[in-house]
């Protein structure tokens, strides 16, 4: 239900227009008499027992102790108390912007929650934030749009429906009681009648309490403390050990901070044929590219003053990198295949076409799993305290989505499980290459045993993978851009996370992986000038094709693209994207890369790519709880949402060399310790295990040890 037709507007005056009937006779003369916050408390203070007969909710809250708490405020404001002045000071203000978007008003969080005034020996009056929804559809329906706005591409633009005010009452009122107040007041002073959907639920609002620890809260204090316990330990232990020049136990060193960092940073590159160095710069680049593209999507939900210039953004030829921003997925798949062939194929050579294959699914899990728990036990435990205020009420969600689904997150089945509340949301794209992991052994055994002649089902299999794609693109209706559709959580569902729809990429760089290893492995192919432009040529024009060649479709005067036309694209722009990628690579492995394999084999890169597994893990968190702290308003522009991105790269960066040095590493150490101690065929056996995992492209190993 929605305002009456011909209250609509006089509503939003009250919240465009300062108010226009101030109780002088109540309120001495001062700078905020007139604003709807100290209105609100003269007003509701006469007529307490009319609305509390309205009252039918059972609540915890003591109606009456509200109503007589109102009588206080208002005597303290007539008598400009401090304290009674901080509760319409509070309130958020009037609307501008509005015709840009701006459709709240948060007010002082703070201010409000930290209001405290003793009254009598054991009570205290104290403050409660409120974030309210005023209807405001039926006035926004009634403008008279005589300028077309822009087409919105990546996000529909939809009228908004509510304006959300801020607002200040005391502790002793509920969700319930406010509200009435609100609707009643607005009725009485201003004659808008607001039927229907409550303006004030119970869940966005706070009052200041004592934080009271929880037994999962105490268990990951306690968890985080032991594991610095054992990194100062060890690096102690390290120190004086290296001091006396006396042997050092790997166990005892798993947990150091002196030899883990050695390992982290050194920027030292080795000089073999089982080295693809430039992989190193692509996987950065990548990362950085996925953190931005979040960022965008965490930016878009912030209260912005000019929220509709996001509208006219995507228009633009920048908004392309981040619309088509998911083709970078694609090239980490691509990777994932060519380094995890690569890597069994080493230890292949020395089995004799042998694959210890329980030991590869088990030093994979161990190596992506610890981080993967240590987040989500944040989530469900401190991450609740990381933030408060308005935003949070709104963004500051997380937890909620793994109350129920950690454990699929644990198993790396969330992608099918639970694709609408993945845990860590990010964390689909781990999921579906364990997966892929998982299924490797059925492509590597043939080609190892048959080599091209294994090659035509795989083939197969990727022609029906990306038919896949286009027959649930025709069938659902799906449009060109991924996030056009009416339903885009089915399009999420259906193919952007399942695993088949991300077969073709991986199983290329499978392919490219083999010929790569057996026709190019240790020796460089020569290739005349002109077949070596041609090839950048070609693969620079295909990856700006990919990720430019839609944008014609987004601009206002050109027709919306055909289904068909978004059915094609999907799958076909992700395989070409791993062609250029392929040329890429083999372009800088036979030297025919010049400055560009110069650059991304800069040995810098060797260094930040060890730590990319942790961003990705930790980056969107982070982004989260930046996004839902904020307590102010913010501007819409390239250069903002950049420097938030640069802001949330840099505290992931720091999140992630600890969480290197903290978990990822020391996993590694004690596996080396347990498994590397003993007899030598054992030593063997892991150091061939290491090899083989070292194929995820957003880990740290990366075959960097020949």
């Amino acid at each position: 239900m929605f305002l009456r037709s011909q209250s609509v507007v006089r509503l939003v005056n009250v919240l465009v227009v300062i108010a226009g009937s101030a109780l002088s006779d109540q309120i001495p003369a001062s700078p905020f008499s007139n604003e709807l916050g100290y209105q609100y408390f003269a007003s509701s203070s006469k007529f307490p027992s009319e609305i509390l007969s309205n009252i039918t909710s059972n609540t915890n809250h003591d109606d009456a102790q509200c109503a007589i708490d109102i009588r206080r405020i208002l005597s303290g404001l007539q008598n400009f108390e401090d304290w009674a002045i901080e509760f319409p000071d509070s309130w958020g203000r009037l609307p501008f912007g509005l015709m840009w978007g701006h459709t709240i008003s948060m007010g002082q969080f703070e201010e409000c929650i930290s209001i405290s005034r003793a009254f009598d020996s054991d009570y205290l009056l104290k403050g409660k934030y409120c974030l309210a929804k005023l209807p405001i559809k039926g006035f926004v329906e009634k403008i008279n749009k005589t300028s077309e706005l822009s087409r919105a591409i990546s996000y529909k633009k939809k009228d908004p429906e509510y304006f959300e005010l801020g607002i200040c009452v005391p502790s002793s009122c509920s969700a319930n009681m406010a509200d009435n107040l609100l609707k009643t007041i607005i009725k009485t002073i201003f004659n808008q009648d607001i039927k229907g959907n409550r303006t004030i639920d119970e869940q966005y609002c706070k009052v200041d309490e004592p934080i009271k620890l929880r037994p999962i809260d105490i268990f990951a204090i306690a968890f985080i403390l032991f594991i610095v316990f054992c990194m100062v330990a060890s690096s102690i232990y390290d120190y004086i050990q290296t001091k006396k020049g006396s042997r050092k136990h790997p166990l005892f060193l798993a947990f150091s901070v002196l030899t883990n960092a050695k390992k982290v940073f050194s920027v030292k590159q080795v000089d073999s044929p089982d080295v693809i160095h430039c992989l190193n710069g692509i996987r950065c680049f990548s990362m950085m590219w996925v953190v931005m593209g979040h960022g965008y999507m965490t930016f878009y939900d912030l209260p912005h003053i000019n929220k509709n210039k996001f509208f006219t953004w995507t228009e633009t030829p920048f908004s392309m990198l981040v619309q088509n921003g998911t083709l970078c997925v694609d090239t980490f798949f691509f990777m994932s295949g060519l380094l995890m062939l690569w890597g069994a194929f080493r230890e292949m050579e020395k089995t004799k076409g042998k694959l210890n294959i329980p030991m590869m699914y088990f030093h994979r899990y161990i190596r992506l799993t610890p981080v993967v728990a240590v987040v989500i036990l944040y989530i469900m435990s401190l991450y609740k305290y990381s933030g408060a205020g308005p935003m949070w009420m709104k963004l500051g969600t997380q937890d909620k989505r793994c109350e129920d689904t950690w454990w699929a997150t644990l198993l790396y089945v969330q992608n099918y499980a639970f694709p609408n509340k993945i845990c860590i949301s990010q964390s689909w794209y781990l999921a579906v290459d364990t997966q892929l992991y998982v299924f490797s052994p059925i492509f590597l055994i043939p080609l190892w045993k048959w080599g091209k002649k294994s090659l035509p089902p795989m083939i197969v299999l990727v022609l029906l993978c990306i038919a896949c794609t286009f027959t649930t693109f025709m069938f659902n209706d799906f449009t060109l851009f991924r996030v056009q559709d009416e339903h885009v959580d089915l399009r999420q569902r259906l193919t952007y996370y399942p695993t088949h729809t991300r077969i073709p990429t991986w199983l290329m760089g499978v392919i490219f992986g083999y010929f790569l290893f057996t026709k190019n492995r240790g020796r460089k192919i020569p290739l005349a000038k002109q077949w070596v432009i041609s090839g950048w040529l070609l693969a620079f024009g295909i990856m700006l094709t990919d990720l430019w060649g839609p944008y014609w479709r987004i601009r206002p005067e050109n027709p919306d693209s055909p289904i068909i036309e978004g059915a094609f694209y999907e799958p076909l722009s992700r395989a070409a994207w791993a062609l250029s990628m392929a040329w890429i690579v083999w372009a800088c492995y036979n030297g025919h890369g010049g400055l560009i394999n110069d650059f991304l084999s800069w040995s810098f890169f060797t260094a930040f790519s060890r730590l990319t597994y942790c961003m990705y893990v930790i980056h969107r968190i982070v982004q989260l709880v930046n996004a839902a702290r904020l307590q102010t308003d913010t501007h819409f522009s390239d250069y903002d949402a950049i420097m938030r991105w640069w802001h949330d790269f840099g505290l992931t960066l720091c999140a992630s060399i600890f969480a290197t040095l903290a978990f990822e590493s020391p996993i590694l150490g004690i596996e080396k310790a347990i498994f590397g101690s003993g007899s030598k065929k054992r030593d063997q056996t892991m150091k061939k295990v290491n090899t083989v995992a070292s194929t995820d492209p957003i880990t740290n190993e990366n075959l960097q040890k020949a």
